[in-house]
């Protein structure tokens, strides 16, 4: 595994910087499974995005014992001399549930000892008018974020990789969450089937328009038990080498406004489950790719907004 290189500050303005000047010190996500599905999959959760894995892209923990793990994960971060962490709803679509449900959920969580906000990942079409009011409620007092899966501005690649969604209805539900000052992360993946790298550039335009407080990227990887396994195994994939990666994170980070908080620049998964690319088992070896592309460019976070806002 590469070692970690720290980027210096004017770079760009990730998560943990923020979270550090929030809170005082360090704050960690713990990511949680709490039952949910996906209004695109069936009641045995097959089917749903063709990128997604059995379980919900998410962190594979048993469901039952959410609260627990959410308990002494904090715990254990505490001690090891954390401010406290985020619990981060992560696997499925965790807004497609009953209001009642919900409210329970996120304000038992918000209960726990050493927890100081919620993370709530979601999906453009499962944010309703109750519960956008949950949320704007929950958002008074408490610190959180909701993050939505964009993906591609692209609604021909959405359909192709079975989304189940357009992009306005995208549009729509960050619109309505800013109304409501709730702090909006937008999720993006590089390198979808048939986009060409101007497509891609398209939806990071997009994006930066779209003025999210914060933003995910990684790029297409297939997974074990993902419907684009088969369509790797027929040869109907073209994945992104990290050389090409890089370059594209590198514009990404460009194109960003300086004040959006860049949340993931990557994404790993474990080699159980990845079955390409390989070089997204090492996470910081990616990262340096791409802090090595932006410094022989000698360039910064938001450099280029200035030239699609």
């Amino acid at each position: 595994m590469s070692g970690n290189i720290s980027p210096p500050d004017l770079i760009f303005f990730p998560l943990s910087r923020f979270l550090n000047q929030k809170f005082g010190g360090r704050v960690k996500k713990v990511s949680l499974d709490v039952g949910f599905t996906c209004p695109n999959r069936n009641r045995d959760r097959s089917g749903g995005c063709f990128w997604c894995d059995p379980l919900g892209s998410g962190s594979g923990n048993t469901p039952e014992h959410w609260e627990i793990k959410l308990r002494e994960e904090t715990k254990n971060l505490i001690k090891k001399g954390f401010k406290g962490s985020i619990a981060y709803f992560q696997s499925f679509t965790n807004t497609y549930g009953d209001y009642e449900t919900l409210k329970n959920l996120y304000t038992s969580a918000l209960k726990v000892d050493g927890v100081v906000g919620i993370a709530i990942g979601t999906r453009p079409d499962c944010l309703d008018n109750k519960i956008l009011e949950l949320l704007s409620c929950l958002n008074e007092n408490n610190f959180l974020w909701v993050e939505v899966g964009m993906q591609t501005k692209h609604d021909r690649t959405l359909s192709l990789c079975n989304r189940g969604h357009s992009h306005i209805q995208t549009v729509e539900a960050v619109g309505k969450l800013k109304e409501r000052a709730i702090k909006t992360v937008l999720h993006l993946i590089a390198g979808l089937p048939d986009e060409t790298e101007d497509m891609i550039l398209q939806s990071f335009k997009e994006c930066a328009d779209l003025r999210p407080w914060g933003v995910k990227l990684h790029p297409l990887h297939i997974v074990k038990g993902s419907a684009f396994e088969e369509w790797l195994n027929n040869g109907k994939i073209n994945l992104l080498k990290l050389e090409e990666y890089a370059n594209l994170a590198a514009t990404f980070i460009e194109m960003m406004p300086s004040d959006t908080v860049i949340h993931r620049i990557t994404g790993e998964r474990n080699k159980e489950i990845l079955i390409a690319p390989g070089w997204c088992l090492d996470k910081n070896r990616v990262r340096n790719e791409i802090f090595k592309v932006i410094s022989e460019r000698n360039s910064f976070q938001g450099k280029l907004f200035k030239n699609y806002g």
